[in-house]
């Protein structure tokens, strides 16, 4: 039995284009054509899932961590300076954090929660220094 893939290769012609581009020639039987065209369409999607999927784990991975990381930072340095703020104005420390989460909410800030706001002044601040 012959492969259906050597009749391909015994008709194969390419020719070199401008522009770094080849036409590629080659002799099919006429039963064949449809499953050949089938299985390019088949190839060319699967690249394509392929170039995105990486360009977008490649995105992901770089920008969206070094992103989320800075908004991150910033946030932690708002609430401690806020959370500082507010105790240097007399409020105890629950009510300096019901503050900060309240001020949050009003700009819709989606780290506007308490536990949020509590946790972010625990990482923006060492242990030692909180007040």
């Amino acid at each position: 039995m012959t492969s259906l893939l050597s009749n391909l290769r015994e008709h194969l012609q390419i020719t070199p284009l401008d522009d770094d581009q080849v036409q590629v020639l080659f002799v099919l039987p006429s039963d064949l054509l449809f499953d050949y065209l089938h299985v390019l369409d088949s190839l060319t999607g699967l690249v394509k899932t392929v170039r995105s999927k990486v360009r977008l784990a490649k995105y992901s991975d770089s920008s969206a961590d070094s992103f989320s990381t800075q908004a991150r930072d910033r946030f932690y340095e708002r609430v401690v300076a806020l959370y500082d703020l507010y105790r240097a104005q007399g409020l105890k420390r629950t009510a300096a954090i019901k503050r900060i989460s309240a001020e949050l909410r009003v700009e819709n800030h989606p780290w506007a929660s308490i536990d949020l706001v509590r946790t972010a002044l625990a990482a923006g601040r060492p242990r030692s220094n909180k007040s």
